[in-house]
């Protein structure tokens, strides 16, 4: 039994989209108006990280091509430097990335939620939280098929929502166009590349989406490097029209500092009502960050446990649906227990670290393939190579030396949780070896 490949490129695309347009664009742009108090920075700053963002799907779309399997950066890492490297990443993506960033999102949705709908107590919020996780989970189990109607969904609602807003805005007249006037005052081209910066890389993230699912996509040589291409494309473009809609309704003076930027400058070119609207735009694309988190994450557990590094039942594949539903429930109740103790946070923010080194060494493993195993089949050749997956790995570096030197004890911590993987990496792999750790000893078909 194997997964199935059903989910086309239109599919695969709106999953890197809607992974990628979470709250984080209707909420970033205050603090880099605190950065940024030139327009051309202000705006320039999201086309240049967009920029950087697409070198990395130029540089991920050669090895999503090359290993058309489940797992993305497992599979990548294992190709590079051993299994044990890959096993490492899926060790921290199992207990905390992706039950974290499923619990952390769910709690999200909740709170714009109860905007509309007031729940009164943490305990209810936390029970609204845990029955997202069920559904969606729920949904993930009955299919790939279904899985990506429902992201289809979410992000085309979004989407949707996001073009009134931009297209709308710009053609009301409620607006000022003198607000994209250069400021009195010079501010030095370095600031673009601060703290203002790693916002804006960490507003692009989940760009990577669609190679962890390269089982399920059909014709992966073709479509998994297009999703990740015209996915962070499309991204670029709607993130730079958004914040040109934000700069026409407010000046840069006013924006500063505004965490619900996307309300203010919507009441001004619309009314309270449409802010409302807006809200639901939030709420959609947290959604489909949800699910897509449920269905690439569980892949890398299916994978590890495919290779016999992890435990054999997570690739058990459910008799009808052709899904890793073991895996797939097994996150679930992780994701659920962290809703409930609500250490998530905390956690997360220990492997910020971690996530930005394993898109590094991803880097790094596509240089060190091309001359290894320069006779490996690619079906996309990264453009640009070799001075894109420079770049790319260049800014990431530059990106974790700064969260290092800002949180060192945080970021050490991280590194700590990720190794404490290794002992058990060694004993499945002893298991492996020994034919202990097999299907057959498991009574698995």
């Amino acid at each position: 039994m194997q997964l199935k490949r059903s989910l086309n490129l239109f599919d695969a695309t709106l999953l890197v989209i809607g992974n990628v347009v979470g709250a984080g664009i209707f909420t970033t742009s205050g603090f880099l108006a605190g950065e940024l108090s030139q327009p051309s920075l202000f705006i320039g700053i999201w086309i240049i990280g967009g920029l950087l963002t697409l070198c990395g799907a130029l540089t991920y779309a050669e090895l999503a091509a090359m290993f058309p399997h489940s797992g993305g950066d497992y599979q990548f890492l294992k190709a590079a430097y051993g299994p044990w490297a890959g096993y490492l990443l899926g060790w921290v993506s199992f207990w905390i990335i992706s039950p974290g960033s499923i619990a952390a999102l769910s709690i999200a949705l909740v709170s714009y939620l109860n905007g509309f709908f007031p729940l009164g107590t943490l305990a209810l919020e936390k029970i609204f939280a845990i029955g997202i996780i069920l559904f969606l989970s729920l949904v993930n189990c009955r299919g790939v098929r279904w899985s990506g109607t429902v992201q289809d969904i979410f992000t085309l609602g979004n989407l949707v929502i996001i073009v009134i807003f931009v297209a709308g805005g710009l053609v009301s007249m409620k607006g000022d166009y003198q607000h994209f006037t250069a400021s009195s005052g010079s501010l030095p081209l370095s600031k673009l590349f601060g703290p203002a910066m790693i916002a804006v890389i960490f507003t692009y993230s989940g760009w990577f989406v669609t190679a962890y699912i390269g089982g399920e996509i059909k014709n992966p040589g073709r479509n998994l490097p297009l999703s990740l291409l015209v996915g962070t494309a499309v991204v670029m473009v709607l993130y730079t029209l958004i914040n040109i809609t934000y700069l026409y309704a407010i000046p840069i003076p006013e924006l500063k500092g505004a965490v619900n930027v996307a309300q203010v400058s919507a009441e001004s070119l619309f009314n309270k009502g449409f802010a409302q609207i807006l809200s639901l735009s939030v709420m959609l694309a947290i959604a489909a960050s949800i699910n897509a988190t449920i269905l690439a994450g569980a892949r890398i557990y299916y994978a590890m446990a495919s290779d016999h590094i992890f435990w054999t039942r997570l690739k058990t594949l459910h008799p009808f649906y052709h899904t890793p539903y073991l895996s797939i429930l097994t996150q679930m109740i992780l994701s659920c227990l962290f809703v409930a103790v609500g250490t998530f946070n905390q956690l997360l923010s220990y492997v910020v670290f971690v996530m930005l080194l394993s898109s590094i060494a991803t880097g790094i493993a596509h240089l060190i393939l091309r001359k290894r195993k320069p006779e490996l089949p690619r079906p996309y050749r990264t453009w640009g190579y070799p001075v894109v997956p420079f770049l790319f790995i260049g800014f990431y570096i530059w990106i974790a030396i700064q969260v290092a030197y800002a949180k060192p004890s945080t970021s050490m911590l991280g590194i700590l949780i990720t190794i404490s993987g290794l002992p058990f990496y060694i004993i499945w792999y002893r298991l492996k070896k020994s034919g202990r750790n097999t299907d057959k000893d498991h009574g698995m078909a």
